[in-house]
């Protein structure tokens, strides 16, 4: 199977966040065939990640298999595959795929597949997938960037501050304790 005839599969699996058990079973039934070695990860009930390595991986290759609502069906011109994922990040995990097997073909190993549910809402499989006992030094995240690479993205961070101090006016200074 091309890449084009990969992606137009994956974009005709439906796998909105919650759903993704189908598009999983076939991603690993297409990479066990393919000569991974191939586990499933769940991050939910029906929920699974796929995790496909050869060797020991140095390199992880990874992205998320989830797409948002509603879904879209796959459609496509002379020019556009269309449809739900075909973007974000369907394509992704084609060109994932595609570039593994090459190095299978190439007897190259060290390096793992690793597609996470839950992206679009809440991140469900990126934390069940820290629970994957893996020594890999380098994680390749797909996701659309206009064809640049970048270094990070947008992210959360939540801290709990707590300061202690005696509140005075700034004529009698001496009087506080500065919580700073």
């Amino acid at each position: 199977m091309d890449v084009f005839e990969l992606l137009k599969r994956l974009i005709a699996t439906k796998s909105i966040t919650g759903e993704e058990g189908e598009i999983a079973g076939f991603l690993g039934d297409y990479l066990a065939t393919a000569g991974f070695q191939v586990s499933l990860h769940f991050a939910g009930e029906g929920r699974p990640n796929v995790y496909a390595w050869a060797g020991t991986p140095t390199v992880v290759m990874s992205t998320h298999s989830d797409t948002v609502a509603p879904y879209v069906e796959l459609g496509e011109d002379d020019d556009y595959i269309y449809g739900r994922g075909a973007c974000d990040a369907k394509g992704c995990i084609a060109a994932m795929i595609k570039a593994g097997e090459a190095l299978l073909e190439s007897s190259v190993s060290a390096f793992g597949l690793m597609f996470v549910v839950g992206e679009e809402a809440g991140s469900a499989g990126a934390k069940a997938a820290n629970e994957v006992p893996n020594n890999s030094r380098y994680l390749l995240n797909g996701e659309p960037t206009e064809s640049k690479m970048v270094l990070g993205s947008k992210g959360g961070l939540k801290a709990l501050v707590s300061a202690e101090g005696r509140a005075a006016h700034s004529a009698y200074p001496e009087l506080g304790e500065s919580a700073i």
